[in-house]
């Protein structure tokens, strides 16, 4: 494990007040949801880490088997306040990639990500096999930096070159033959959308920017985001060998973003996210033939917070790609957008027909960022951050 010092002088109580001035401009809370107590959730040992630190992407193969990622010891610098626009920071963070083996966490290199990046997403097909996914910062640290792809093959990782095409990665999804990415393309003509076998990259374009990508089988995967041209929601399913627009009527031609999607059967798929002018937030669902929406609980909300501090799409987001998993008993979880820090931990959960929102935590201050379920159990992970500063980890076993 390599540490970089990156603002020595920000380190401890100044740094945590810069974090949370900060997103606290960025994100108003909302109105606290009624807590559930329907579920019960144990807060789980917490990986090491230096510093502010924060984590964003869970993975689980088994109950002795869960990937996580973040970032820790970030460092932040207000360079500029413009009287006319938002205050421009400089942030530094360190990656971070750890596994649970049942008896605690064990750190995980990143190669060619020693330090300054962080690692958004990960999905594990095993133990020993796994993806992770993140971002370089860049050297002013005022915008992300470049994509950053790494891949476990029998336990061992290795760097992999990331498709040039794409300016930020919003969305991972593994299996055994390889994997799929997505996200921001550097023009909206570029692809949005590659899938990796045999060593290479496969490019898809959509005309769109995707946010979320999730395969069921490799004749049935699905896509959602905004269209590039215009901003609008956007679904599209790809069926092995072209893409379909699939957009759900309630959302064609409006301004907004679809961010995450879960395909379980071809007469069962489920899709997330908002439309604008009024902004609305609901989930969709697809039974084959037609699609119903379901609308959320107040205060609930899908990609209205802030995953991306800086940059374009500063404010888009926060979830992430495995923000949206069946419970193993007909219902679902999901991660709802930040509520600010001051906000208690949050997720929501369809059961009996209609989203409902829990407080896993009641008391503690933070949010959660990532959602897995362990394969075969009923048992839910969720990773983020408490007291603006801690990483953050619970489940429902």
């Amino acid at each position: 494990m390599k540490i970089i010092r990156i603002s020595p002088n920000k380190r401890g109580a100044s740094a945590a007040l810069a974090v949370m001035a900060t997103v606290a401009l960025a994100v108003a809370a909302g109105p606290a949801p009624a807590a559930s107590a329907d579920t019960a959730w144990t807060v789980k040992p917490s990986p090491f880490t230096i510093g502010t630190s924060r984590l964003l992407g869970v993975s689980a193969t088994g109950p002795d088997s869960v990937w996580i990622g973040g970032y820790q010891w970030q460092s932040s610098v207000t360079l500029a306040c413009p009287g006319s626009g938002p205050c421009i920071e400089s942030r530094h963070q360190n990656p971070t990639l750890q596994h649970w083996t049942g008896g605690g966490w064990s750190w995980t290199s990143t190669p060619g990500l020693a330090g300054q990046g962080q690692i958004k997403f990960v999905d594990a097909t095993s133990a020993a096999d796994a993806w992770a996914a993140g971002t370089r910062d860049t050297a002013a640290g005022t915008v992300e930096g470049a994509p950053y792809l790494a891949r476990a093959v029998a336990g061992n990782w290795s760097e992999v070159a990331a498709p040039s095409t794409l300016r930020v990665i919003e969305s991972l999804d593994a299996d055994g033959e390889g994997a799929w990415v997505s996200g921001m393309p550097v023009t909206p003509d570029d692809p949005s959308v590659y899938r990796y076998e045999s060593g290479a990259w496969v490019p898809h374009t959509l005309g769109a920017s995707i946010q979320g990508i999730r395969q069921r089988t490799p004749g049935d995967v699905w896509a959602v985001g905004r269209t590039a041209d215009s901003g609008l929601a956007y679904a599209a399913r790809f069926d092995g060998t072209a893409w379909t627009t699939m957009t759900p009527p309630q959302a064609v031609g409006k301004k907004g973003r679809l961010v995450a999607v879960l395909p379980l059967a071809p007469d069962d798929v489920w899709i997330t996210g908002f439309t604008d002018s009024p902004r609305k937030y609901a989930s969709y669902h697809w039974n084959g033939s037609t699609w119903r929406e379901d609308a959320l609980p107040e205060g609930a909300a899908f990609g209205g917070g802030t995953y991306y501090f800086y940059g374009p799409d500063a404010g888009n987001a926060s979830y992430s790609a495995d923000g949206l998993v069946d419970d193993g008993a007909g219902g679902l979880w999901a991660v709802p957008s930040m509520p600010g820090l001051n906000g208690t931990p949050r997720i929501l959960r369809y059961t009996d027909g209609s989203w409902r929102m829990e407080e896993p935590a009641p008391g503690m201050k933070g949010a959660i960022q990532g959602l897995t379920r362990v394969p075969g159990t009923g048992t839910v992970w969720a990773v983020g951050f408490r007291d603006a500063t801690r990483p953050l980890v619970l489940s429902t076993d």
